[in-house]
């Protein structure tokens, strides 16, 4: 099979496609043949030198695809069957991936393949902070900021599922987009008095703050109330600790979560707005889209070459 692999750390160059052993599943495991994998901020970080594992490696977290061969004990995944998961930060820019079953999910109606791609990592990931971490509720008042990313654009619409009030934080050209997502107030975090903006709409500020990026911790710490809960994926230093409390935590694999979610899916309670396509061989253009930084909503590769055809990138 064709994958793409990172030899040396560096910039998006350094990746290349590459003729490799197409995988073997372990125990518990399915050979899934990708259709389309989804582009984050992990991968950039990897490929410039957080990776930790022994090079080469291949890049990609996330995809969608369809279950190949025979699936043993595992019949309820049929061989052609559309799943979509997040096997682990690595594997994805290829033709073939294998992934653990329990991360595994059937994808829904509502998605099609393409834009399924893009959805595992950040969706998990905005439902187990808004879930687990915050514990938020109906007639809460949260505050999510970059509101418009790949991790913020899914929980503003998760928060609104869950019946809470969403202040978010967003740049000028996505608060169209932002307020259509259902956050009531949408704040400008370009500007240097933008925490005391949201502590003017939430009296005294929220006291459940999801900050779904690093150039905004400083100003949710400021932002939030006394004793204020902040739920955050992103590894830092955290700013104003005595007044406030920081969950750190990093989105888990469960394709049980998926299937959770796959209702809101199908009745458009939550959408994936993916804002560029790329022919999987072009992943370089694709990281550097999303290393610039403002991204609405996804980024996505596809790999599969008649899907690619049909979409024309």
């Amino acid at each position: 099979m064709l994958a793409i692999r990172v030899h040396e750390f560096g910039g998006p160059d350094v990746m290349k496609v590459e003729e490799v052993a197409t995988p073997t599943p372990g125990e518990d495991e399915l050979l899934l043949r990708v259709m389309a994998a989804g582009v984050g901020p992990w991968d950039i970080s990897l490929r410039a030198g957080g990776y930790t594992g022994s090079l080469p490696y291949t890049p990609g977290g996330e995809f969608a695809g369809l279950v190949e061969g025979g699936t043993g004990e595992f019949a309820s995944f049929d061989d052609g069957t559309p799943v979509y998961g997040y096997p682990g930060l690595t594997g994805c820019y290829a033709q073939y991936v294998t992934c653990p079953v329990e991360q595994l999910a059937p994808i829904p109606q509502g998605l099609s393949i393409t834009d399924a791609a893009a959805v595992p990592i950040d969706a998990l990931t905005a439902e187990q902070g808004l879930t687990h971490e915050l514990n938020v509720a109906a007639g809460d008042r949260v505050l999510i900021t970059a509101g418009a990313g790949g991790l913020g654009h899914f929980a503003v619409r998760i928060a609104r599922a869950l019946g809470a009030f969403v202040v978010a934080t967003a740049s000028p050209q996505h608060h169209e987009f932002v307020h259509k997502l259902g956050a009531i107030d949408v704040i400008d975090h370009t500007r240097p008095d933008w925490p005391r903006r949201v502590r003017d709409v939430i009296s005294g500020g929220p006291a459940k703050v999801l900050a779904c990026a690093g150039p905004t911790l400083d100003g949710a710490a400021r932002a939030a109330r006394d004793g204020a809960i902040i739920a955050t994926p992103v590894h830092a230093d955290y700013p104003d600790a005595q007044r406030v409390t920081w969950r750190q935590y990093d989105g888990r694999p469960r394709g049980s979560r998926l299937i959770r979610m796959a209702p809101w899916f199908n009745d458009s309670t939550l959408s994936v707005e993916v804002s560029g396509r790329y022919y999987w061989k072009d992943a370089a253009s694709a990281q550097r889209k999303v290393s610039e930084g403002h991204t609405r909503g996804k980024v996505v590769l596809v790999v599969d070459d008649d899907l690619s055809a049909e979409l024309k990138v």
